[in-house]
């Protein structure tokens, strides 16, 4: 399989390694949540995201963009494994994630 396109994991760990903020945030909110339910939505924890540098004015620090979000998920639950599960992911067929669950 081609890995071709912007959402590669290479590309994530360079723009994870350029923007260390954002995962900080991630898993600030992540764990918050999880103090509160079983499971969530990666999804929602990166809106929130968003929504922090907006409030407060540093959104234009970096561009977040919705195709790190698997890869932010599976960050978190490998540097906390006992959040293992905490964002649902599933198999694809065609996977920047080349021999993980999606």
């Amino acid at each position: 399989m081609s890995k071709i396109g912007k959402w590669t994991k290479e590309n994530f760990e360079k723009y994870h390694a350029a923007n260390p903020g954002v995962y900080a945030q991630f898993e600030h909110f992540a764990l918050a949540v999880s103090a509160r339910r079983p499971y969530y939505s990666a999804k929602c924890v990166f809106h929130r995201v968003r929504w922090a540098t907006m409030i407060s004015g540093k959104e234009d620090e970096y561009k977040i963009d919705d195709g790190w979000i698997s890869h932010y998920a599976r960050l978190f639950m490998d540097k906390n494994p006992e959040h293992e599960g905490f964002f649902k992911t599933r198999n694809r067929k065609n996977s920047y994630h080349q021999g993980e669950e999606v």
